[in-house]
């Protein structure tokens, strides 16, 4: 069943013009410009069979009825949202193609033994609450109304505010919580966000895995003082605690090996001036990798140079944990699956692990989970530079709507 590329080109142009920036594409999770992407969507929808609804988190589901409806669906998806200055392929590729395979079969009169249903899962970006992957850990009980009830967004703004104002009820989070035996399996689609794909000539990549991150917010307060008055040695300076921090950490990461990596994202300090020794700082600190006790040893070791560095400057020094995923590795049978689809489909594919996180990951630990790459070019992702061939971006939704018509027993 061949799909229409100039509509997935059109719906993913479409999706990129929607931003609250009118010279880059920025579309943070439950803002007005996510919401307007999300009516959009179901607009598209609604010239078709299809069922669609929104859970109490915001995620979006679009359901293709089976001939036996009561059995589990075979879920695909990603999301929309996007972080700042984005490019426009990473997530809304994995949802558009999910679009194109429904109206394709709703088209053509395919039906499937099992129902279809695509997931959009919202707030997948951590770029608004520094929280990744939110709808999917909802949706699949690994986070809570409790658990998120403390985050906050740059402007200070709470989680249960942020969905008020897109009509939800922040008390009825629970309820989005869905079980293993609904799903049969979910594929998710996605750039590689890395030029593994690109350099070994590669057009498939199938992720045998998927890294996880340990976030943590690191506080330092020191003691703001006169930068001409205040002699060197008299400094609580918490500037220079951060940097100390942040060279520790990737010093950590390089030792750990296992492809670990480690981040800090973003270092603020305050009161931010030329002629005062800074009194407070600030570190985003983002820790990655499959090997579970190579990152968790980062992780320690930023812990230890924290009591270090407090001591040594005098400064009281908080480590706040935001998030904490467990790397995941995908069933055999699902990376069996997709390499015979990729194949069969005449694309050379590459077996390999992602080195950033997914909400597959989330899905994975409900039931057995795929996941897809396409090359991104230079492996450029998370900026505008981001690019993908519209003959991979075709090649990977092939793909993905094989292995789904596969478990999906598309009828004769």
């Amino acid at each position: 069943m061949s799909i229409s590329l100039p509509r997935v080109q059109s719906i993913l142009e479409k999706l990129a013009s929607i931003s609250s920036e009118r010279e880059e594409l920025t579309r943070l999770a439950f803002s007005r410009e996510d919401e307007e992407a999300h009516h959009y969507v179901i607009e598209l929808c609604r010239q078709y069979d299809l069922d669609v609804r929104r859970d109490e988190i915001g995620n979006l589901f679009i359901r293709k009825a089976g001939i036996e409806d009561h059995l589990p669906a075979v879920a695909f998806g990603s999301h929309i949202d996007t972080v700042v200055n984005a490019g426009k392929f990473d997530g809304p590729l994995g949802s558009v193609a999910g679009l194109e395979i429904l109206f394709r079969l709703c088209e053509q009169g395919v039906q499937t033994r099992y129902p279809l249903e695509l997931i959009i899962f919202t707030c997948e970006e951590s770029s608004r609450f520094n929280y990744a992957t939110l709808g999917s850990k909802v949706m699949c009980g690994i986070a809570d109304q409790e658990s998120l009830s403390k985050l906050r967004d740059k402007q200070g703004k709470g989680l249960e505010e942020a969905l008020a104002e897109i009509g939800l009820d922040f008390a009825k989070v629970n309820q989005a919580k869905r079980k293993a035996e609904e799903f049969k399996c979910f594929f998710e689609l996605h750039i590689e966000q890395g030029p593994r794909l690109e350099k070994e000539n590669k057009t498939i990549g199938v992720v045998t895995g998927i890294a996880a991150p340990i976030r943590s917010v690191v506080k330092i307060n020191g003691q703001a003082d006169h930068s001409g008055a205040t002699a060197m040695h008299y400094r609580h300076d918490a500037l220079l605690g951060g940097t100390e921090l942040a060279l520790a950490i990737e010093r950590a990461a390089i030792e750990a090996g296992h492809s670990t990596v480690a981040t800090v994202g973003n270092l603020t300090a305050k009161p931010g001036v030329m002629n005062v020794v800074p009194g407070y700082c600030e570190l985003l600190v983002d820790i990655r990798g499959i090997h579970t006790q190579a990152r968790e040893s980062v992780f320690n070791a930023l812990q230890q140079q924290i009591e270090q560095v407090a001591a040594k400057r005098g400064l009281s020094i908080e480590l706040q944990l935001i998030s904490k995923d467990q790397p995941i590795l995908l069933p055999e049978q699902m990376v069996r699956q997709i390499s015979r689809a990729a194949q069969d489909l005449g694309y050379r594919y590459e077996i390999m692990p992602s080195g950033a996180g997914h909400d597959a990951m989330h899905m994975a630990t409900l039931c057995p989970t795929g996941m897809i790459f396409v090359p991104s070019k230079n492996g450029i992702s998370h900026n505008p530079l981001e690019f993908t061939s519209w003959d991979d971006i075709e090649a990977g939704i092939n793909v993905l709507q094989k292995v789904v018509l596969e478990q999906a027993e598309a009828a004769d």
